[in-house]
């Protein structure tokens, strides 16, 4: 059994001057939240951490090569290395295996820069883990595409990779979800799902990007799992408890919070 703990879209501000645009992102909270998140991973005693996409809130400005400000756009890029630097430097004082991602409004260089390129696979606890760096097409639905969706191949049918697989990506398989105009699962999503759900190998996709949340369970027990974001009150996150190979019971998923 192994045991993950998952948050996702933080959407954190401190270097950076500012806040989300949204005033429920409490991106100016988030230093504090996650001193209070390193209690409760404390008590639960996960084997390993997984946040997916949205670490920071970089300006969509700074994303263009712009400024949202009369300051140089790379001094919002140092700045948003620092915000990096000052979560890794947590994720590395909780002294336990993490994997993160970059979403739709992290800075993909300054996130490579601090956390170096966390793509692809990584054995952790038992399973192997594919990170995905996907992206959002002009219309703003999520993509995989190139030498992410070889990835995405090679883990579900290469001989090597038959193994227990969890998979991680900002953006969602399932269920279909629409929201603002915007479609939040991937183009192709139900191909993906169908390759994903035939594989044998993959136990939980797990994504982030829809702020409410979501979670469904797929045919052969795969979990497809969103928490809402943990920018937002009460600040929720999950628990999984992921069963070994031969076991062929289902994932167990918890809700908690720090407020809740």
């Amino acid at each position: 059994m192994t045991r993950l703990l998952h948050f996702t879209d933080m959407h954190l501000r401190r270097h950076q001057p500012g806040t989300a645009g949204n005033p429920a992102r409490l991106s100016r909270d988030m230093p504090a939240a996650l001193d209070r998140l390193a209690g409760k991973i404390a008590d639960l005693a996960p084997d390993a951490v997984v946040m997916t996409g949205d670490v920071l809130d970089v300006p969509d400005e700074v994303l263009a090569g712009d400024s949202p400000d009369e300051r140089p756009c790379e001094t919002w890029i140092d700045e948003a290395a620092q915000d990096f630097q000052l979560v890794k430097d947590w994720f590395d004082s909780i002294g336990m295996p993490y994997l993160a991602i970059p979403g739709n409004h992290d800075h993909e260089g300054a996130f490579a820069g601090v956390f170096g390129d966390t793509s692809g696979a990584r054995d952790v606890a038992g399973l192997r883990f594919f990170s995905f760096w996907d992206e959002l097409a002009a219309d703003r639905q999520p993509q995989r595409t190139g030498a992410r969706l070889n990835l995405f191949r090679e883990a579900l049918e290469a001989p090597e990779h038959d193994h227990p697989q969890v998979h991680l990506q900002h953006y969602m398989i399932d269920p279909p979800t629409t929201a603002r105009g915007w479609n939040y699962e991937y183009k192709d999503a139900a191909a993906m799902k169908e390759a994903v759900e035939t594989s044998g190998r993959v136990r939980a996709v797990l994504s982030g990007h829809y702020h409410p949340g979501s979670l469904v369970t797929g045919s052969n027990h795969v979990i497809h799992s969103l928490p809402p974001a943990f920018c937002e009150a009460p600040h929720p996150f999950r628990l999984y408890d992921i069963p070994g190979d031969d076991s062929g019971a289902a994932v167990t998923v918890a809700d908690h919070s720090l407020d809740g």
